[in-house]
């Protein structure tokens, strides 16, 4: 019982609708998961820079609140001549 070549040439012809009909589907599944993973991957970054900033932000309000670095100790020079 050989198989005509009509009917493989029919079935493989089936059978490279549907894989082409897949191959888009998994295509356009990869294009979506791309653009998620890029759209979280900018929102953790940003997150990060924001991190970032408020901790040098942070630093800088700590350094500054001594403005020559010495601890106040309620007297000024000026007080000091009196």
């Amino acid at each position: 019982m050989a198989l005509e070549n009509a009917e493989v040439l029919s079935e493989l012809k089936e059978r490279y609708t549907t894989i082409v009909e897949q191959l888009n589907e998994l295509s356009n599944t990869r294009v979506k998961i791309q653009g998620a993973i890029d759209v979280l991957q900018q929102i953790e970054d940003s997150k990060e820079e924001e991190a970032q900033a408020a901790t040098k932000s942070e630093v800088v309000v700590d350094e500054g609140s001594s403005v020559d670095g010495e601890p106040s100790d309620g007297t000024d020079s000026i007080d000091s001549d009196s």
